[in-house]
């Protein structure tokens, strides 16, 4: 199915006024710098590459494992390549961000779906990536019980 859709006819009747100091013009170019993150995620495995040894020679085979997508790390890494934050885009403090909740609802999508497919396959840690997900088992506990004081005579009339 192929969507010919202008975004710039959509009217932005959420949005308050672009915010003067907007580090990306266009969705587009928020989902192009998550892109770039990605890649650069994937090629860090190797600093995580698994050594084995494997066949009747022991022949030596390294294994990188697949890497989390995460939101916290992709601020870090856009922070890091241009000294710039962007979690405003994100949080969407005061609707300046408005036309930025589809890309942003999009791609917190995306690394729920790595993190919970990653997770299924074993290759993370299903508790952690219940929790960066926001999946988190929430349990709430009672406790109840009775106090039960024994009437004792003064010490003094002993």
């Amino acid at each position: 199915m192929n969507l010919d859709l202008n975004i710039s006819q959509i009217p932005l009747t959420m949005s308050k006024a672009p915010h003067p100091s907007r580090i990306f013009k266009t969705p587009d170019e928020l989902l192009k710098a998550w892109n770039d993150y990605k890649t650069w995620r994937d090629s860090s495995a190797k600093k995580w590459e698994k050594v084995q040894y494997v066949g009747k020679d022991g022949e030596r085979v390294t294994d990188a494992p697949p890497m989390p997508y995460d939101i916290d790390g992709f601020y870090v890494w856009f922070h890091d390549n241009y000294g710039m934050f962007i979690h405003q885009y994100f949080e969407n403090k005061d609707g300046y961000y408005a036309d930025f909740v589809g890309i942003v609802t999009r791609i917190k999508a995306e690394r729920d779906d790595n993190v919970k497919t990653g997770s299924l396959l074993g290759f993370f840690n299903a508790s952690m990536g219940n929790r960066i997900a926001g999946l988190a088992d929430k349990q709430e506990r009672e406790l109840s019980g009775k106090l039960n004081i024994p009437n004792l005579p003064d010490i003094g009339e002993r």
